[in-house]
């Protein structure tokens, strides 16, 4: 499988950031990041899981809450089209 580059999906730019976890919340990560790869059957990296996690929180909010506020609905709903319009994760989807 062939993931395309940032440049190729369109994606300006890259911003990393430090997250702090505990030792159980690492570990939860890298089971996810395990399970993805044995689904995806690629080699995801605990940086696309935590990515496919995010889309799929943001899904959850669309599909099965009402967020109250139109203002933050609509915030949620096009973070998640954009993130799907330039996805570079390969299939790290859950």
């Amino acid at each position: 499988m062939t993931v395309p580059t940032i440049e190729e999906a369109g994606v300006d730019s890259k911003t990393e950031i430090r997250v702090r976890f505990t030792d159980q919340e690492l570990a939860g990560l890298a089971a996810l990041a395990a399970g993805l790869r044995g689904v995806a059957e690629a080699d995801l990296s605990e940086e696309d899981a935590l990515v496919a996690a995010v889309e799929m929180a943001l899904t959850r909010l669309i599909d099965d809450f009402e967020v109250p506020d139109p203002t933050t609905r609509e915030q949620v709903q096009v973070a998640r089209d954009d993130l799907r319009a330039h996805w570079i994760r390969g299939s790290a989807g859950i």
